[in-house]
């Protein structure tokens, strides 16, 4: 994600980064913190609004941390997100339960902020480098409000894609999305959220191009197009590619 983004972090605890201060803090550094009390307000709050990582006190008695990893894990909506897991305990028991439960990264507490931050940045950079994308020559037809418009794919990965679009849609609208993969007769049919809108100077050898976008996160397929789109996406990934976008 580019340096000017907000990196939105829900916090699942009972104190620590949800102070007043403390969230100011955050927010000066580029990171908007939503905090959720218990298990059930963390889903309410995924349900509402793009998340991009979740951060879990172990040591909270409310939540049972290594069991919220595994089940957020294990969803389709959410299997996608950085789950980081912290403590102050530091023996490798606590360490070793956090890690097997699925969650990508353990850090010990007390944390300095900006080393934390550090940490979530890396942890995303790892994510999106991990999620294999291609730029495709296509067109994707996007219905909202009753509406339907036909933008340029941008690229596409399994999880989302950027459409290259003026279209200005706010962050969370959900749209439905019908599209051709090259060779294929057979469309892929998904509903999907809107989580970024992209404003870049694109430079190649010879030129340089401005885009706009909107970056979509895929939540869900109908029929078999899940299955297509990731068969396919697996057999032709473009790591540099120009338009690359975190989802």
């Amino acid at each position: 994600m580019s340096a000017n983004q907000t990196i939105k972090m829900l916090s699942i605890d009972d104190r620590t980064l949800t102070t007043d201060l403390d969230r100011a803090g955050y927010r000066n550094m580029g990171v908007s913190v939503r905090a959720a009390k218990d298990f059930a307000q963390a889903q309410e709050i995924i349900s509402k609004e793009p998340i991009d990582l979740i951060v879990i006190n172990f040591d909270y008695d409310k939540v049972d941390a290594p069991m919220v990893c595994k089940h957020l894990k294990s969803q389709e909506k959410t299997k996608h997100l950085p789950i980081v897991i912290t403590s102050v305990q530091t023996n490798a028991a606590t360490r070793n339960a956090a890690l097997q439960s699925g969650a990508d990264l353990f850090v010990e507490q007390p944390l300095p902020r900006q080393y934390f931050i550090e940490k979530l940045k890396k942890i995303l950079a790892q994510n999106t480098r991990g999620n294999d994308r291609i730029t495709i020559h296509g067109q994707a037809t996007v219905s909202f409000d009753g509406e339907a418009r036909i933008c340029p794919i941008g690229d596409l990965s399994s999880t989302g894609m950027l459409l290259a679009t003026e279209i200005e849609l706010a962050t969370g609208v959900m749209v439905d999305l019908s599209f051709n993969l090259p060779d294929r007769k057979k469309s892929i049919e998904v509903r999907g959220q809107v989580v970024r809108a992209l404003k870049a100077d694109l430079k190649s050898k010879d030129k340089k191009k401005h885009i706009s976008g909107l970056g979509i996160r895929f939540q869900e397929f109908l029929g078999d197009s899940q299955m297509r789109l990731e068969k396919y996406v697996a057999t032709s990934s473009d790591d540099q590619s120009p338009m690359a976008y975190y989802l």
